[in-house]
C-alpha cells in the first residue's frame, strides 16, 4: 500500500473512533487510496476467523488480520505481515500508522469512495471540513425539560459510582434503539450514534452534524424517539466514566448492527 505524510492525522486524533471497536472496522469495504489509474484495492476485515479478503480490480488475495491490543493491527499478506497503529477511524476514512515510521496507510470506506471521496485531495478537504477546530465548536445546546426526566421507569436506574454498565440490566433498552434504529432507517444513518449520543449526554450537538443528519436530529430534539432511559442512564451516572463509556459502547454498537 502506498503511504502518506499526514500532518492532519494528529490534530483531528481526538475526534476518532476507537480501532479496537471492531464493528467499525468490519463493517465496510475499504478502497485503498494509491491514485493509480485503472486500479481498485479493496479490503474487507471479516469477523469470521478473522479472515481478510483483499480484492484488486475484482481479483481476490486472502490474508488474515487481527487486533492485538494497545492500538495494533496485524495484518497477514501473501507478500509479508506488516503491522500498523492507529491513526484515525471514523465512518469514512481509515489512516493506519505504519508502525515505527510517520506515514500512514489511506482508506476509504467504499460507499464514499464512489461517492468522489476518493483522491489524497477529497480525503484531505473533508477532514478539514469536518474534523476543523472551527467547526467542531459550533454547536446547537438544547434545554432539558424536566418532563423528559421521568420518561424511564426509576426502578431500572442502578446509581452506584464504581458499577459497570451492564446490558440486561435494562431491558427496555434494547427495544427503545431497535425502534431509534428504525426511525434512521427511513432518513440517513450519517452521524446518528453522535446525535444521539451527545444530545442525551450533554444536550448539545455539534453543528455539522445537524447540517448533515437534520431529519434524525429534528426526531430526537423533539422527543419523537425513545431516547428518556438513555437520557436518564447518562444523567444519574453522570460522574461514573467507566459506566458512560461502557454504555456508549452498547448504544454504538446496537446502531451500528442494523447497517451490516
Amino acid at each position: 500500500m502506498r503511504t502518506f505524510l499526514l500532518d492532519i492525522i494528529p490534530k483531528i486524533q481526538r475526534f476518532s473512533q476507537k480501532l479496537d471497536n471492531l464493528t467499525v472496522l468490519t463493517n465496510k469495504h475499504w478502497v485503498v487510496i494509491d491514485e493509480e489509474l485503472n486500479r481498485k484495492v479493496v479490503f474487507i476485515f471479516r469477523e469470521k476467523d478473522s479472515q481478510l479478503l483483499i480484492s484488486e480490480n475484482g481479483k481476490i488475495e486472502k490474508g488474515t488480520w487481527e487486533y492485538l491490543g494497545n492500538n495494533s493491527l496485524l495484518i497477514d499478506r501473501n507478500d509479508g505481515s506488516y503491522l500498523f497503529k492507529h491513526g484515525f477511524i471514523d465512518d469514512t476514512v481509515l489512516a493506519l500508522k505504519v508502525d515505527g515510521k510517520e506515514e500512514y496507510a489511506l482508506l476509504v470506506n467504499e460507499h464514499k469512495f464512489d461517492n468522489k471521496i476518493n483522491s489524497l485531495t477529497t480525503i484531505l478537504q473533508f477532514l478539514n471540513d469536518t474534523y476543523s477546530s472551527e467547526r467542531q465548536q459550533r454547536t446547537l445546546t438544547i434545554p432539558e425539560s424536566k418532563e423528559v426526566l421521568n420518561t424511564a421507569p426509576k426502578n431500572q436506574i442502578q446509581i452506584k459510582p464504581t458499577k459497570s454498565f451492564i446490558s440486561t440490566d435494562y431491558p427496555d433498552l434494547d427495544k427503545d434503539i431497535e425502534k431509534i434504529k428504525d426511525a434512521a432507517n427511513l432518513s440517513s444513518d450519517k452521524f446518528i450514534t453522535e446525535i444521539l449520543i451527545s444530545f442525551c449526554r450533554d444536550h448539545s450537538i455539534k453543528a455539522e452534524f445537524i447540517d448533515s443528519n437534520p431529519d434524525f436530529t429534528k426526531k430526537v430534539v423533539n422527543k419523537e424517539l425513545p431516547i428518556g432511559l438513555i437520557e436518564q442512564l447518562f444523567r444519574l451516572n453522570s460522574d461514573n466514566n467507566n459506566f458512560i463509556s461502557d454504555l456508549e459502547t452498547f448504544i454504538k454498537t446496537k446502531l451500528n448492527e442494523s447497517y451490516r
